[in-house]
């Protein structure tokens, strides 16, 4: 940072995103942490939760947790995400972008075209090629504990008319958001998707027009970006979520993802959001500013002409460093947020030391994966935000609770952990 600079001035630097201009540089990430309705409409949980990050002073929220086609419905794992795939479901998620514009937040939605082979096992799973993935214990991030590796189911490898379905699909899910009023639409090509097993040659073995060169392996989001351009207009905001580097033998590095993204720029975007690594290697982002720290948000700069977003950096100093060094133009957080939705306040009115920081326990995180809702133990309202003070929890909450925190503690014991491990080892 400039030496006489503070990080809230730097912070709380306006950028524009297109025809958006955010009023920080503080971004909530998208997480599925909404406690949606099953059949896919936000509950009054869902509004009451991005309601109050919106009123905590986030410069934008991009709401994850959403399904942009029935497949990628059908083969969430997660109970509750939020439906685009069917014009039905436009006047409840209108239901959330207004709440959220009463605190003057612009809200963006993050679709997911399909989980690939990270998707319920039960649905006939597709990816750019038949390759599964294989998480091994000692790659996963603190306090999420597994005795043997987890294996997913094998996709078959996608057609070229599923493909082309499903670039179509993404494209009308997007005009869905902007006539819910969503101020702008982020592609997740991220992790161990679908739309990221075109993007790496690891995953990509493809010899038709969608694999082999960089070109080919970039088509499916060119494609999408174009017809979200032309069918959504120039003005409105396309963001694109990429992983940086897939930090496993054989994997693409920075320099691959970033000539996909500069490719896919071309094509309309506005803004590229970075996560670090995949499900093989969710450790790699453990550590604070990854991106920044390996090298790679240096790389996209160089790539890229439109804003980059970083994730991993809890800090608020070392956020606003990234961002006076130029590696970066904004900042993601999710997990800072569950713990201290006014994060964004307490630096504008100069009462940083006051944020409830993340302690990286990662209790959040088992919970999703175990299909609990999700809780934060440094914040007790965090899930709860719809209840009145005073009010009492729904007579199964009563039921449930306590046997999630017992299941939760038996999770995080390494004891425990290594005992099932031998059992497995044996039957096996």
């Amino acid at each position: 940072m400039p030496e006489n600079a503070e990080p809230r001035d730097i912070l709380f630097t306006p950028l524009a995103i297109n025809t958006v201009t955010l009023a920080n540089r503080i971004v909530m990430a998208p997480m599925a942490a909404l406690s949606a309705h099953p059949d896919g409409r936000p509950s009054e949980q869902t509004i009451a939760f991005l309601s109050e990050r919106a009123k905590g002073g986030v410069g934008l929220i991009i709401l994850g947790g959403t399904v942009a086609t029935r497949r990628a419905y059908d083969e969430s794992r997660f109970k509750g995400v939020l439906r685009f795939d069917e014009d039905r479901f436009v006047p409840a998620l209108k239901r959330i972008t207004d709440a959220v514009h009463r605190y003057g937040t612009p809200i963006f939605a993050e679709l997911t075209a399909s989980f690939g082979t990270m998707g319920k096992p039960a649905a006939p799973l597709i990816a750019a090629s038949p390759k599964n993935v294989v998480i091994k214990p000692d790659r996963l991030p603190p306090g999420v504990l597994a005795p043997f590796e987890v294996v997913t189911a094998m996709p078959r490898e996608a057609t070229v008319d599923e493909i082309r379905q499903i670039e179509q699909e993404m494209a009308t899910a997007a005009v869905r958001a902007q006539r819910a009023g969503f101020d702008g639409v982020e592609v997740a090509a991220m992790m161990s998707y679908f739309l990221a097993s075109f993007l790496s040659p690891r995953s990509n073995w493809r010899t038709d027009e969608y694999g082999g060169s960089a070109e080919n392996r970039a088509r499916v989001l060119v494609n999408i970006v174009r017809l979200i351009r032309e069918q959504a207009g120039d003005s409105f905001p396309i963001g694109l979520r990429i992983s940086a580097n897939e930090h496993v033998d054989g994997g693409q590095g920075p320099e691959g993802f970033a000539d996909i993204a500069r490719r896919v720029e071309r094509a309309g975007l506005d803004y590229v959001a970075l996560t670090d690594g995949n499900y093989e290697s969710m450790d790699a982002s453990t550590i604070d500013a990854p991106t920044v720290a390996h090298g790679e948000a240096q790389i996209f700069q160089q790539a890229l002409s439109c804003p980059l977003i970083l994730g991993g950096l809890h800090s608020h100093r070392r956020a606003a460093e990234v961002i006076s060094a130029g590696h970066g133009d904004a900042v993601m957080l999710a997990r800072p947020l569950l713990a201290d939705p006014w994060y964004a306040n307490k630096i504008r009115d100069g009462h940083a030391q006051e944020i409830v920081e993340c302690d990286h326990n990662n209790e959040c995180m088992r919970r999703l994966a175990m299909g609990m809702p999700i809780r934060c133990g440094l914040n007790p309202r965090m899930g709860r935000e719809s209840r009145r003070p005073g009010e009492r929890p729904p007579v199964d909450r009563l039921i449930k609770a306590p046997v999630e925190r017992t299941v939760l503690a038996a999770s995080g014991s390494q004891r425990l952990m290594n005992l099932v491990g031998k059992v497995a080892r044996k039957r096996s």
